[in-house]
This record gives C-alpha cells, structure tokens and sequence, in this order.
C-alpha cells in the first residue's frame, strides 16, 4: 500500500480545493492512507477545514527541507512514499500528443513501485513541466531531476533527511540518490497542473529566501560539491534573470 504525505503550510483552503479532493474524490484513495503536515499552530484549522478523521493530520515543522526530514523521520525505513504538494489540480498522462487525466493513482503506484524494483533505485519522479509537446511515452533510469511536487520513494532517511540546500531540495534528492542506488527513474509521460511558481500565497517554500542572489549561491555551491554531474544554467528571460541547475547526460550505474 502506498502512503501518501503532503506537506502544506498556511493553505488549508488550497488544500481541501486541489490535491485532498482529487486523491478522495476523483481517484478514490484511502484517508487513512494520506498524511496532512502542518505546523502546530495551524493544526485545528487543518483539522476543520479537512473535516475528514480518517485523513491523518500531523505536527511536523516549518521549512520545506526541515518538513521533508521530519516526514521521512515518521515512517519507516523503506517505506514506500508518494510525496505531493498542496496545491495540484490534475495528474496528466500522456496520451497521442496530448495530455489527459491519469485515470488510475492506484495502478500507477504499482507501475512505479515495480520499476524501482527492477531498477534497484529507490526515487521516481515526473515530467517537471506540464507541456505534452516536451513530454514522451518513456521511462528514464539514469539521472534526472525529480520534482518534489510529486514524487515517489523508499525512504531512504540518510538521503531524506539531509537538508544541506533550501532552494535546491528537489535536485539534491535527485542526485543523491542517484549516487547512493546507482539510478533513478522518471515517468516523462506524466506531468502535474500546479502552481510550481505561480501566485499563490503561502507554502512551505514562502519562507525561504528565493532572491536571484541567493539562489546563485546555492548553485554555486551544488555545482561546486557535484560538478562532475552538472553544470549551472544561468540566463536571461522576459521575467528577469534566473539561475538553477541542469544534470549532465549520464547513464545509469545499475546495468
């Protein structure tokens, strides 16, 4: 059975408008199989806005590393974990060239699960951007950044709870576990409909200094500590200049 965590701060009404009515209501999950972390001064709005004493709504801790750390601490080593964001509207697959409603949560779990299996990994992650003209009817096993928004793993608390970078969580996951199991893979036929940088307000990562000049910084020192496996990816756009991380070509370590 998959456990499904959700971290959320100060965005109960995005909650139980997004992600918590499309995992009970369009995909018919379990309650007693998702978990709801909040901070403790939020904990009785979540409670009543959830209105459902199956969902399991838990104290964790403030910070999108730190919330992650504490989840992975919660449950147990090796168990099967599928991490979503508080604000996702649609799971979408590929289908032709374009993107429709994945129809089965369930039955993708079990997808997932048996490809980490077979690939000895222990992360698997999805297409980063909702867009079916990037997107393919592939699976990758090898090393690909993995979005945090959704993302399935065995948790692995040595990896899990390390929270060296705050802007660069989500590749940090990625490559660690690349280099402790060798690979992870990635569905590039699906992709999610959230609000990755958009403008709503609140969040875990609200709290974080997300500047230009702090994130160069924390490229710069991933780039430092994995340059062997990355390069920085630095330019101009419409919206002003942005800096992150993109993961060289490399081949899995496991076949």
């Amino acid at each position: 059975m998959t456990t499904i965590v959700i971290p959320s701060l100060s965005r109960a009404d995005i909650l139980i408008e997004r992600t918590l009515p499309l995992l009970l209501e369009f995909y018919e999950i379990d309650p007693k199989t998702i978990y709801v972390f909040v901070v403790e001064e939020e904990l009785e709005e979540y409670k009543n806005k959830i209105n459902n004493d199956k969902v399991n709504v838990i104290v964790g801790v403030k910070g999108i590393a730190e919330q992650r750390a504490f989840i992975s601490n919660y449950f147990d080593e090796g168990q099967f974990i599928l991490s979503l964001d508080d604000d996702i509207r649609r799971i979408s697959e590929l289908e032709g060239n374009r993107l429709i409603d994945l129809k089965n949560l369930k039955e993708l779990n079990e997808i997932v699960l048996e490809v980490l299996k077979h690939n000895n990994s222990a992360c698997c992650g999805i297409y980063p951007t909702n867009n079916a003209f990037f997107m393919k009817q592939t699976i990758y096993n090898n090393l690909k950044f993995c979005i945090g928004a959704m993302r399935w793993y065995l948790n692995d608390k040595e990896i899990e709870t390390n929270c060296d970078y705050s802007l660069l969580e989500d590749y940090s996951k990625s490559i660690k576990y690349y280099l402790k199991y060798g690979t992870v893979s990635r569905l590039n036929y699906i992709a999610i409909d959230h609000d990755c940088n958009g403008p709503l307000k609140g969040g875990l990562k609200s709290i974080n200094d997300r500047s230009y000049h702090f994130k160069a910084k924390e490229c710069h020192k991933f780039l430092d500590e994995y340059k062997l496996y990355c390069r920085l990816n630095d330019r101009y756009l419409k919206t002003g200049r942005k800096i992150d991380i993109a993961f060289k070509k490399c081949r899995s370590r496991s076949n």
